[in-house]
Order: C-alpha cells, then sequence, then structure tokens
C-alpha cells in the first residue's frame, strides 16, 4: 500500500525541521493534518519514531524499505512536477542571506532549521528527506559519485573573540600565533575531519567538544571567556554577531557547494535554485568586499 506525497511529507518535515508545528508552517497545512497524516503513514508502514537527543529517530522493520522506495519516488516527482516545492537547507551561520525573500517556488528554504551537523544533513539526503544542502568545502570531498557538490561561493573566516576575552588585552596588534594561545572552537571532529586537520597543521589548538547535532550553544562553553571562534561574512547566528573580529584571517580558503543528487543536475529547478543563489551571493559579495566572491 502507498502514501500519498502529501501525508508522507508531513511525516518527513516533521523529522526534518524537528516538530509537527514547523511542519505545519513550512507545507502551510493545518497541525490537525499533519497529526492525521503522520498516523497514516505511521499505520501503513508500521513504524514509529520518537526524539532521542533532539532528533527523531524511527522505528521500523522490513518496512523500512518500502518507504525509502516510496521517498525516492516522491523525491522524483518533486523534480518533475513544476507545482511541487523542493526541499532546500543550510547550515544555519550560512543562512542569514538565503531567507524565503531569496529562495523562491518551486524551493522553499527550512527556515525553523537549525542544524549544524553535516552528518545529519547527509541523512536527510539519503532518506530522500531533503532535496538540496548548501554545505562547506573541503567536507564535500567526502562524498560519493551519489551526490554533486556544485561550487557557489568563496569566503574568508576571521577568528572572533567574545568581548570580554583576555586577547583583547594585548598592547601589540593581535597576531594568528597569539590566537594559538586559546583553543578555537569548530564544532566536532567527528563532523569536521578534514578541516580539523587543516586548521590544526595551521597551529590552532582546536576544541574537540561534543557533537552538536543542532545549533543549541552549550553555556559553559560559549560564554567562557576563553574561546576563539571562526566567524564569517554575513553570519546568521546572534552569538556570532556579537564576537569581535580580530584581525586575523585563518589561513584556509573556504568554498559554500551545493550537495544534489547528481541524478537530478539537469533539472530546470536546480537552474532556478542556482539563480536564486547567485543573486544572494552577488549580493554579499557587494556588501563583504574582500570576504566572500560568488563562483556562479
Amino acid at each position: 500500500m502507498a502514501v500519498s506525497i502529501e501525508e508522507l511529507s508531513c511525516l518527513d518535515c516533521t523529522i526534518w525541521l524537528k516538530s509537527q508545528s514547523k511542519a505545519s508552517d513550512f507545507l502551510r497545512v493545518s497541525q490537525p493534518v499533519v497529526s492525521r497524516n503522520i498516523k497514516k503513514v505511521s499505520d501503513t508502514f508500521n513504524i514509529s519514531y520518537f526524539k532521542d537527543d533532539g532528533e527523531y529517530e524511527i522505528i521500523h522493520d522490513q518496512a523500512s524499505t518500502r518507504l525509502d522506495v516510496q521517498r525516492k519516488m516522491h523525491q522524483e516527482m518533486r523534480f518533475e512536477d513544476k507545482k511541487l516545492i523542493l526541499r532546500f537547507d543550510a547550515f544555519k551561520r550560512m543562512k542569514s542571506h538565503l531567507t524565503e525573500d531569496v529562495i523562491k517556488t518551486p524551493w522553499r528554504i527550512g527556515v525553523s532549521s537549525d542544524i549544524e551537523n553535516p552528518t545529519l544533513f547527509k541523512n536527510l539526503m539519503d532518506s530522500s528527506i531533503i532535496d538540496a544542502w548548501m554545505s562547506v568545502w573541503p567536507e564535500t570531498t567526502s562524498l560519493n559519485s551519489t551526490y554533486t557538490a556544485i561550487p557557489v561561493s568563496r569566503y574568508v573566516a576571521y577568528i572572533g573573540a567574545t568581548k570580554n576575552h583576555p586577547i583583547l588585552s594585548l598592547s601589540n596588534e593581535i597576531s594568528i600565533k597569539d590566537t594559538w594561545n586559546y583553543p578555537l572552537y569548530f564544532g566536532s571532529p567527528e563532523d569536521f575531519p578534514i578541516l580539523f586537520q587543516k586548521l590544526e597543521s595551521c597551529g590552532f589548538k582546536l576544541h574537540r567538544g561534543k557533537r552538536m547535532n543542532r545549533l543549541v550553544y552549550l553555556a559553559g562553553l560559549l560564554t567562557s571567556k576563553n574561546y576563539l571562534f571562526p566567524i564569517s561574512p554575513g553570519s546568521g547566528t546572534q552569538f556570532e554577531r556579537e564576537l569581535v573580529a580580530l584581525p586575523v584571517k585563518i589561513p584556509i580558503e573556504f568554498e559554500s557547494r551545493l550537495v544534489i543528487k547528481t541524478q537530478f543536475l539537469n533539472s530546470f529547478k536546480l537552474d532556478l535554485l542556482l539563480e536564486n543563489i547567485k543573486t544572494s551571493h552577488q549580493n554579499m559579495s557587494a556588501k563583504y568586499p574582500g570576504w566572500i566572491a560568488s563562483l556562479l
């Protein structure tokens, strides 16, 4: 037995956005409709789901194969049918300029999503729950041929410090060597293994913290006056906007890359998304000259 694309979307958007109310907002249907459709999908495929560490996990049996097949069919329909909406997401800190005003129909961005874990994004892509994802190079070099990572922009990142950080009391101009005396926070080495290796080879002392699936700042870590953080132009997080940018550029060239399944590279809907992103990054390049350059 199959379920409709509208019914399965209610479950998948709840998993993606972490709540039925946010799925309701994204799909623009009432919350009772979301609940009713989730129950139908659960009954049809004999599955149940629960939250584990803030993320939804599905409990299933052999029916999961049928669910996977259904999701892939629905994703193909989303790319082929002009009326169907596609799902796009990016790291929260990359999304300040990727708003609903920029990302237009037939794409819709998960504005309430706050994912910071690339592994979680990859799982959502593998499951055909989301259709495209903005990632950071060089981590995208680990993707297999199922995916293509399209270069979108190149940008530089600087070191940021909290306003009471002891490094700000240095009398001389702050140098990169001064930053080596303090731990740099850059997520988890499980999620950014290539970047961790590159940053450590530059001399930075990286904080090897716990994996955070979502943008939940650990109070003890982020209020500590001893930590440093990377900041980039147009950061989408309130925390990073409150940091003081040091005159220290991280000696690595970063790239934003749009990750999509290779089978959809010739889709006219992808062309529309790239046009939206191109406009956004050209505007960012004009606003932050020398910080970011569009590659589209």
